[in-house]
């Protein structure tokens, strides 16, 4: 496709793919986040898009895949490594020296965990990167993404039970 073609028929598919992520209940801003980036990768792939017919379809692709994708991500759930415990009417300076040294203790253990373990969990716990996201940061398979980021979990959770008990 040229490039006057492409940009002639460029607000249409921009309106297409925001009435498209809109419908599939995200906000405004949202939906025009997603019309951008499907803008972005069609303007890339402009050269080999075969007719206005064929720049729709994928365009109605894009934006059905990065809607998923934005679902996706926000899906998942955060630990933030602030631990907020601490009850504001009934907070006394015992109270907040425990669970201060408590969060100095979880962070120190994180640390203490191989390298590699560490950037996977933070990646993933702290930026809420995907396990493929994470595989391709880190230049490793996606399956030693969820092997190491589960070992850490594991070691974690065995020294917070050791502290506890």
């Amino acid at each position: 496709m040229e490039k006057t073609e492409f940009e002639h028929i460029a607000t249409a598919i921009r309106e297409r793919a925001r009435n498209t992520a809109l419908a599939s209940s995200l906000t405004m801003e949202e939906a025009e986040d997603v019309a951008q980036d499907v803008m972005l990768k069609l303007w890339t792939l402009h050269d080999e898009i075969k007719g206005k017919d064929g720049a729709f379809s994928l365009a109605n692709a894009m934006t059905r895949h990065l809607v998923i994708d934005y679902y996706r991500k926000n899906r998942s759930i955060s630990i933030d490594l602030k631990i907020n415990l601490i009850d504001e009417k009934n907070a006394t300076p015992d109270k907040d020296y425990e669970y201060q040294e408590n969060e100095e203790w979880l962070l120190h253990k994180m640390k203490a965990l191989p390298s590699k373990e560490y950037q996977i969990l933070r990646l993933r716990q702290v930026e809420q990167k995907s396990n493929e996201e994470i595989a391709n940061i880190l230049g490793i398979e996606k399956k030693s993404v969820a092997t190491m980021l589960s070992r850490a979990r594991i070691k974690l959770l065995k020294d917070i039970k050791r502290r506890i008990n």
